[in-house]
């Protein structure tokens, strides 16, 4: 039986997730490559943001998951820090990476969470919202 896409959840789950990632740009951008006491707070809404932004507009298009939301958008936070730190550690030497202050990492972990955060949105546009969902 074919699946049927829910165009609604879709669009709701990817326009919060565009809102997230370009928030996480526009403060990543906003940094200069400086690292320093100042720039935490950018640093922490550039890795922030879209898991954030993509659990908010969950929320509004399927409210009964909130559970499964806060669950996946959680993970998809925890993970990207291990993950694109590994990624960094494997194309860019580690004196390199502190030179430019990590900006391989930061601009990895924001493609990691447009991915998966568009991954997300499309595996509940394409599960209907009354089956339940099993972890």
């Amino acid at each position: 039986m074919p699946q049927r896409l829910d165009l609604r959840t879709l669009l709701i789950m990817l326009g919060a997730l565009a809102i997230g990632v370009a928030w996480a740009a526009f403060n990543l951008a906003t940094t200069g490559g400086a690292r320093n006491d100042a720039m935490v707070r950018p640093l922490v809404w550039t890795v922030f943001a879209a898991p954030a932004a993509l659990f908010i507009g969950w929320l509004i298009a399927r409210r009964q998951e909130l559970g499964l939301a806060a669950f996946c958008c959680f993970c998809l936070y925890f993970f990207t820090f291990f993950v694109a730190q590994r990624i960094e550690t494997l194309v860019v030497s580690s004196e390199v990476a502190r030179a430019n202050g990590h900006s391989f990492y930061f601009t990895t972990a924001i493609a990691i969470h447009a991915l998966a955060g568009a991954g997300l949105a499309l595996w509940r546009a394409l599960t209907p919202p009354h089956e339940p969902v099993l972890l």
